[in-house]
Parts: C-alpha cells; sequence; structure tokens
C-alpha cells in the first residue's frame, strides 16, 4: 500500500491519495485549487481508477473540493461520511465557505457511517473511530497492520489539536476523542493540516495528549 500526501495551501486541508486494491482519497480540500490538485492527483494515480472518498468531517476546507473529483473519475466512486457530516456535505451548508469567497457544493454521500466498523483503503483494513469534538461528523481512520491513522482535524502533530469553537465544536469531546486515539499503537500520524509523522506518530499523540488535559 503506498500512501501519497499533497500538502494543502491556504486553507485547504491535506489530500491523501492511498494506492492498492481499493484506490481511495481521503479529503479534497476546499476545491479552490482544483485545476492544480488534479495534475498533483495524476502523477500519483490514474485518477479515474479512485473507488472511493473518505471525507473525515463536514467542513469546507476538507470537502468543497469532491465534487469536481467526483465529476471527472470514471465509475463514480463512493463518497463516504459520518452520518453527522452527511447532512451538511449534502446540503451545501457552510458559512465558512462563503467567508473564503467560495460555494460550498451539494455532494451525495453513498456510505453514512454510524457505527464503528472497518473499511478497506487500499490494501488494508482501517478501522472507522468516530471522534467527535472538532466538529460533530469527525472521524479517523486506524489501520493496526501498518499502525497508520488519518486523523483529521482531530489531532495534528508536533501536540496540536483541532479547534473546538466553531459552531457544533466540543472541548470535552475533543478531549475525550484525544484520549480515544491515545490508546492506540501509532507510527504514522496523517494529520488533515500541516506535517504528516512517519515513524514515531506515538510520541506527537502523547504530546497532544497532554496539551489537550492541560488546557481543561
Amino acid at each position: 500500500m503506498k500512501i501519497c500526501c499533497i500538502y494543502g495551501y491556504n486553507f485547504d486541508s491535506n489530500i491523501y491519495i492511498i494506492d492498492g486494491e481499493i484506490p481511495t482519497i481521503i479529503d479534497c480540500g476546499t476545491g479552490l485549487y482544483n485545476e492544480d490538485v488534479i495534475k498533483k492527483i495524476n502523477k500519483i494515480i490514474d485518477i479515474t481508477s479512485i473507488k472511493q472518498i473518505i471525507i473525515t468531517h463536514e467542513h469546507y476546507d476538507h470537502c468543497g473540493g469532491v465534487k469536481k473529483l467526483f465529476e471527472i473519475i470514471g465509475g463514480k466512486p463512493k463518497i463516504i461520511a459520518h452520518i453527522k457530516a452527511s447532512g451538511k456535505i449534502e446540503k451545501g451548508d457552510s458559512e465558512f465557505a462563503e467567508m473564503l469567497g467560495g460555494k460550498m457544493p451539494k455532494i451525495p454521500v453513498d456510505v453514512k457511517l454510524d457505527r464503528e466498523i472497518n473499511i478497506k483503503i487500499g490494501d488494508s483494513d482501517f478501522q472507522f473511530l468516530y471522534t467527535p469534538g472538532h466538529s460533530p461528523g469527525s472521524i479517523c481512520l486506524y489501520d493496526q497492520k501498518t499502525r497508520s491513522l488519518f486523523s483529521g482535524d482531530t489531532v495534528f502533530s508536533y501536540g496540536s489539536f483541532g479547534r473546538y469553537d466553531f459552531p457544533g465544536g466540543s472541548c470535552s469531546l475533543l478531549k475525550n476523542s484525544i484520549e480515544k486515539l491515545a490508546l492506540l499503537d501509532i507510527k504514522n500520524l496523517y494529520p488533515g493540516h500541516d506535517l504528516l509523522i512517519e515513524k514515531n506518530g506515538n510520541t506527537h499523540m502523547k504530546m497532544t495528549l497532554r496539551n489537550i488535559k492541560n488546557l481543561i
């Protein structure tokens, strides 16, 4: 399984491309830079081979770019998100998009996750984990075999974590979610923004746990 990252520009989230049996994209940025994003994806993988797009939560900077990618990918990939994120995604509801001068497209969600199950991504079975706090529909994805965590905006590198002062955010829920993730054995940390960490993800997770505990 090969994991490649297109780092976010300005407000865009990181975009992850996972090659393998089930080629997958995790998060898609705002869509404001889709032309450049599409070129970069095609350098990594034939974009038309993508089978599914997973959205870690309902904020514009992670899902605004989904519609354009969906339209150009042959075979129409499955769109996957948590059930509590799906409402805003399908309605195209985002004040943040308007603030950035963009528009949140209405995106149909094919798979609305409502329980913690395994999802095939690339060549591995990732565990879907519900991690509210940054937003009501936030999820993370963990592969025990490679000890890899896609953490969305719940946990970032170097001890940072997502904001909880947006509508629907909760500091106490975010703390609970981080405590939950801290129980995992994490080698590779793939956050929604900023630098990804390979080889010593546990160290960064411990820093994040300590920082959120010190805050409350």
